[in-house]
């Protein structure tokens, strides 16, 4: 749900009441502010860190890195003899020093019951745990994605995983061409989905349904969707158009073939708003890039789905133009606005019934739509030819009644000559 300028107004001056909220007194960040003032404001590693939600809940530096938080004037008791002590975390070690206490659900448990606690085991199955595993730090770990002292709660809009930031979280590493140059794959992916109908809808319009990068590719278990995957993966949205696409007989063709089901049709990180068009076989229709120029059965059933679909639009368009006469006219048409709503809903059903491939199923679909328009156009024309015949009749009775008057007014005008001649 998007925030309101209220709501995120509110949560600026909780933030702000947070970090002036005075903490317990830390040796570690007694010392490291004071180190920090000497450093360029990127270089601060204590940058945000009252807004942590770590140190919110009451944990301390000493949680993580170990060493002793109230030697506050022997640096080597707080540290370098102390054997707790950690200092900086290597990449390699962040999954199981955040594990530590997030694999443990009765631990998290104190603090939230939502969150989840195998976040580790899923990153060891990811293509970066995968990666690191092998020696490569150059992949995504647990800092990459949350911050490293400032990390925010992910429902926070700050934070770099609230799914507006997603995004441009992973565009960190994988827009960046020579960073990625090693694992030879492609490096536009973020520039592709900044102008898909899930970009436009996410970071245009900011609605938090539409899929992110996490939603497709997961979150701490990240991997590349498999071929036999895609519809499973596109299908937790688009429920309908999945189930009726794994029932059709292209599915199996599809795998053999290692096509990306949905995937080949509409694309992966560009995916583009659907459109009719792309089944105008006579103006580049996506079954072209399989089928090529050709004729025989994917034709026919391409141009079946088209015109019926097209039919439907215009008996649609027909219905509302009449209603659009007549409600101007002044007709009550309010009852013909059922059956046109149901006809554009039948229209948005027959789109998804052509992922059965399946004409039989498409005509079925398709049926109750035009016997809803029927019924518009009809009630429509009933309606403007009532008032043309309202207007007819008001003609005939003007006239009438224009006749009565002149009529009248004639007699009026000779009752007062007659008048006038008998008093002479």
């Amino acid at each position: 749900m998007k925030f309101s300028n209220v709501s995120l107004l509110i949560l600026i001056i909780v933030a702000v009441a947070s970090s002036n909220t005075p903490l317990t007194k830390d040796a570690c960040i007694d010392c490291h502010r004071q180190l920090d003032e000497e450093q360029d404001v990127g270089e601060q590693i204590l940058k945000n860190v009252f807004q942590d939600i770590h140190l919110q809940v009451g944990l301390s530096c000493a949680d993580c890195h170990g060493g002793n938080p109230e030697a506050y004037d022997d640096e080597d008791e707080a540290m370098w003899d102390n054997p707790t002590f950690i200092g900086a975390i290597s990449r390699r070690d962040q999954p199981e020093i955040c594990g530590s206490c997030h694999s443990d659900p009765q631990f998290m448990r104190q603090y939230s019951a939502s969150v989840q606690t195998d976040q580790v085991d899923q990153y060891w199955t990811s293509q970066h745990g995968k990666d690191l595993l092998n020696g490569n730090d150059k992949v995504a770990t647990c800092t990459n994605c949350h911050g490293v002292h400032g990390i925010y709660p992910v429902k926070d809009p700050r934070s770099p995983v609230y799914p507006l930031n997603v995004p441009s979280t992973c565009a960190q590493c994988h827009n960046d061409a020579e960073y990625m140059s090693e694992f030879n794959i492609p490096t536009d992916q973020y520039y592709l989905y900044r102008t898909s109908v899930h970009g436009k809808a996410l970071l245009d319009r900011q609605s938090l349904t539409a899929p992110a990068c996490n939603d497709c590719h997961g979150n701490h278990g990240a991997l590349p969707p498999d071929v036999v995957h895609i519809a499973d993966i596109c299908g937790t949205c688009h429920v309908n158009n999945s189930q009726l696409f794994q029932k059709s007989h292209l599915n199996n063709i599809f795998l053999k073939k290692g096509f990306g089901q949905c995937e080949a049709c509409h694309g992966n990180h560009g995916v583009k708003k659907p459109s009719d068009e792309y089944l105008n076989w006579e103006h580049g229709a996506v079954c072209l890039q399989c089928h090529g120029n050709t004729t025989g059965n994917p034709k026919e059933l391409a141009d079946l789905f088209y015109h019926t679909i097209d039919s439907l639009k215009g008996q649609i368009s027909l219905a509302e133009d009449l209603m659009g006469q007549a409600e101007q006219k002044g007709m009550e048409i309010s009852d013909l606005y059922f059956p046109l709503e149901k006809s554009q809903k039948v229209l948005i059903q027959t789109r998804t019934s052509i992922h059965s491939f399946n004409k039989d199923l498409l005509l079925e679909t398709v049926k109750d739509g035009f016997i809803a328009t029927d019924e518009a156009i009809q009630g429509a024309s009933l309606a403007l030819t009532e008032f043309d015949q309202r207007r007819k009749w008001l003609f005939i009775f003007s006239l009438i009644i224009t006749y009565l008057i002149v009529v009248v007014y004639f007699k009026i005008k000779d009752f007062d000559r007659r008048h006038r001649n008998k008093n002479k």
